[in-house]
């Protein structure tokens, strides 16, 4: 068999396994509250470390990058519509690039 054709079917074995295990071990159990508001939090900490090295380097200039990462948090925590936030984030990030 095609070495390449081998290693596919192992990584697929492997990916099955490793979501089957969990799920035959803890099968009927409830998880605690402590991990179940961790678990909460994960999607937002892969996120956020995903984006923060995008924000940054994403202009020219560092520091207008982080001006409109602030900006956009506090459309975010003003509870704005995404479209709102993307928008005015990037109006802000072009006016200041203008400026600088």
């Amino acid at each position: 068999m095609n070495r390449a054709i081998v290693m596919i079917l192992l990584t697929g074995v492997v990916t099955y396994l490793a979501r089957v295990i969990p799920l035959l071990l803890y099968r009927g159990k409830e998880p605690s509250k402590f991990l179940r508001s961790f678990l909460e939090y994960i999607p937002y900490a892969a996120l956020g470390a995903l984006l923060f090295p995008e924000i940054l380097y994403s202009t020219e200039s560092i520091l207008t990058a982080v001006l409109g990462g602030i900006c956009a948090t506090v459309l975010i925590i003003k509870k704005q519509n995404m479209i709102i936030v993307v928008g005015g984030t990037i109006l802000v990030v072009y006016i200041l690039n203008l400026s600088f």
